[in-house]
C-alpha cells in the first residue's frame, strides 16, 4: 500500500514540471540581453539560464520600447528585451520585441 501511495505522489509531483513544457497554442517568450543585432536577426542571452538564441527579425516583427514603435536599428547590444517567439519552434522568428527602457544619458 505504501509503495502505491509513493508512486502516485511521485507521478503527481511530476505533473507541474510536464505542464511547463506542454503548452501548445501559446506564444513563448524569451527574456534576456541583446548580444548581437543585425537587420535580419537578433542574438539574445537568456536571463534564466544563459543560453544564447538567434532569432530572425522579419517584416512583420513589431519592435517597441515602452509604448513607442522603434526600428531594429534602435536596438543596442546590452539592451534587455522580451521577445515573443511564437511557437518556439526552429527557426525562431520574432513576432514582437519589447525593449527595456533606454539607458540614462549624462
Amino acid at each position: 500500500m505504501h509503495r502505491r501511495a509513493f508512486v502516485s505522489a511521485l507521478a503527481f509531483a511530476a505533473l507541474p514540471a510536464a505542464s511547463v513544457f506542454a503548452h501548445e497554442g501559446h506564444d513563448h517568450k524569451l527574456l534576456g540581453t541583446v548580444t548581437e543585432i543585425t537587420p535580419q536577426r537578433l542574438v539574445v542571452r537568456a536571463t534564466k539560464d544563459g543560453a544564447v538564441s538567434t532569432i530572425l527579425l522579419v517584416a512583420t516583427t513589431k519592435i517597441t520600447r515602452g509604448k513607442s514603435k522603434i526600428a531594429a536599428s534602435d536596438l543596442r547590444v546590452g539592451d534587455r528585451v522580451v521577445v515573443n517567439i511564437g511557437s518556439g519552434k526552429a527557426p525562431l522568428t520574432a513576432k514582437a520585441v519589447q525593449a527595456g527602457p533606454a539607458p540614462a544619458t549624462r
